[in-house]
C-alpha cells in the first residue's frame, strides 16, 4: 500500500501524502522540472520511509 508518492498529475509535479481515511495531502512544486522532482522524491523517500509508515500505522491506529 502506498503511503506516499510523487506524480505529474494534475498537469503538475507534486506529492500526495496518502492517509488511511481515503484524504490526500498534496504538496506541489511550483518553478521546478520533472526531472529536479525526480530527484527529490527519490532521495526523499530513500530517506524518510520509515517516517512516512510510521505516521501512517499511527493514524490507522486512532
Amino acid at each position: 500500500m502506498a503511503v506516499v508518492r510523487y506524480d505529474t498529475a494534475h498537469g503538475k509535479p507534486h506529492r500526495d501524502i496518502l492517509h488511511p481515511n481515503g484524504d490526500q495531502t498534496k504538496d506541489w512544486f511550483e518553478g521546478y522540472s520533472l526531472a529536479e522532482v525526480l530527484t527529490i522524491g527519490k532521495n526523499d523517500i530513500m530517506e524518510n520511509w520509515s517516517s512516512y509508515r510510521n505516521r501512517f500505522i499511527k493514524e490507522m491506529n486512532k
